[in-house]
């Protein structure tokens, strides 16, 4: 069995380490409709705005923090109300919005990055599918990729915990693209949380490895060589073992779009188990 995708991504690979059967519905079966939520519906609005004031900054203009209101006030009257359980729920999750854009204003407003929503692609390490991604900033010298900040945005309500920063492959997959197409790892990786207003950045300490800067000990690193591993052993269960098992978890399957269309039932113990295509 081969890689049936054209390419490897960071939601793919995160998926499959989430739950194997869920990357199989999603990439393999050919019956996926992703199905929206006022947390996407949220992220998806603020990631235009963000990104099309970056883009503004690097042609030489400035959105004011006023416009970016008022495209998100237009924006988000068009959601669909069906995402909220009433008004009180609207207005909570505009509130948020409304406070990401000041927040991220007052981290970017007079910062023009050097890219936005950058694709890169092509191959990170031998043997491996070539990879794709679009990062959502980049900040520092463009002639220079070794003093690129990497920073990805991030709209929910808090900050990644320890554990996640620990287990998570994301910014390790786009310190090994910008690598593999430049030759140098960037100076920092970060996630920007704008609802907190809050940073978690990654420094390169050498030789591929990161540490994340204000945190009590044990403080968490992560290495670009550890996360190519991790994406070989997904790889080679996926093409090799062909293992799409369930992991069934209360908080994480009731959001899964698999799970809410009825193409999964990961509570039903008959329906538990392996599945081998």
């Amino acid at each position: 069995m081969k890689y049936a995708l054209p390419y490897i991504s960071y939601t793919q690979i995160n998926t499959y380490l989430n739950c194997p059967h869920e990357f199989w519905l999603t990439y393999y079966s050919g019956d996926f409709t992703p199905i929206s939520n006022k947390y996407t519906e949220l992220g998806s609005l603020l990631h235009e705005i963000f990104e099309e004031q970056g883009r503004q900054l690097i042609e030489g203009k400035s959105m004011p923090e006023k416009e970016a209101i008022r495209i998100f006030n237009k924006k988000y009257f068009q959601i669909d109300k069906k995402y909220f359980s009433d008004k009180e729920d609207w207005l909570k999750m505009y509130k948020k919005g409304a406070e990401a854009i000041k927040n991220y204003f007052e981290a970017y407003r007079n910062s023009p990055p050097i890219f936005v929503e950058r694709q890169f692609f092509g191959e990170i390490a031998e043997g491996l599918p070539p990879a794709k991604s679009f990062i959502d900033r980049i900040d520092g010298d463009p002639n220079d990729p070794s003093s690129w900040i990497i920073t990805d945005y991030k709209t929910g309500a808090s900050p990644k915990s320890k554990e996640y920063l620990k287990n998570d492959i994301q910014l390790g997959f786009y310190a090994s693209q910008v690598f593999a197409e430049f030759g140098a790892y960037p100076k920092a990786l970060q996630f920007f949380h704008p609802v907190p207003n809050k940073f978690q950045t990654a420094i390169h300490i050498g030789d591929g490895i990161y540490r994340f800067t204000n945190q009590r000990e044990p403080v968490v690193e992560f290495s670009v060589s550890d996360t190519i591993m991790t994406i070989r052993e997904v790889v080679k269960k996926i093409t090799e073992e062909q293992d799409f098992h369930k992991v069934p978890d209360s908080f994480r399957c009731k959001l899964c779009s698999h799970y809410q269309s009825g193409a999964c039932k990961p509570f039903d113990s008959s329906q538990l188990g392996w599945l081998n295509v």
